[in-house]
């Protein structure tokens, strides 16, 4: 039973579509019209770094939502958009619990598993892997040293 994560396609491309208008042109009236269009954006800011200066700003920020920080123009420009959680994840039993899976905007069928950020392991021990070393030459490999100390905190309580 792996832990997948999912992100749902139509939140995520009104993000892309809304950065792609700020790109191109930034103003007052763009950002207020797309946080109108956009039913999962509340909230857009755009700070020009160079000048210290505020560009543009609409809508409030919800307390339940994430916020997102993203450069355009060589880094001279953050975009901050609070948006609803697009991106979830979930504890998949069954192939048919995959098609039961709903994004927080209601969406059911345009969902796609997306590469996940934990990692995934067949017992839930604290001992990471060691790397494979067959690959290196062996003048290299004989420097090597991984060693099987375990910090303490990592330790099992009746070893410490």
């Amino acid at each position: 039973m792996p832990l997948y994560e999912y992100e749902c396609i139509k939140c995520r491309k009104n993000l892309e579509d809304s950065l792609k208008q700020i790109e191109k042109k930034v103003s007052k009236k763009i950002v207020s019209d797309l946080v109108k269009k956009h039913y999962n954006i509340h909230y857009i800011l755009i700070v020009d770094l160079d000048k210290k200066k505020i560009l543009a700003e609409s809508g409030k920020k919800d307390s339940g939502s994430v916020d997102l920080d993203f450069y355009i123009d060589d880094g001279s420009k953050m975009v901050l958009i609070n948006i609803d959680k697009f991106r979830f994840s979930e504890l998949i039993y069954d192939k048919e619990d995959e098609k039961k899976l709903k994004c927080d905007c209601g969406e059911k069928r345009k969902i796609e598993r997306v590469v996940s950020t934990f990692a995934y392991t067949q017992d839930l021990s604290t001992d990471m892997p060691k790397p494979d070393l067959s690959n290196l030459p062996p003048e290299e490999r004989a420097k090597t040293f991984i060693g099987d100390y375990i910090e303490e905190k990592d330790r099992p309580k009746a070893n410490r």
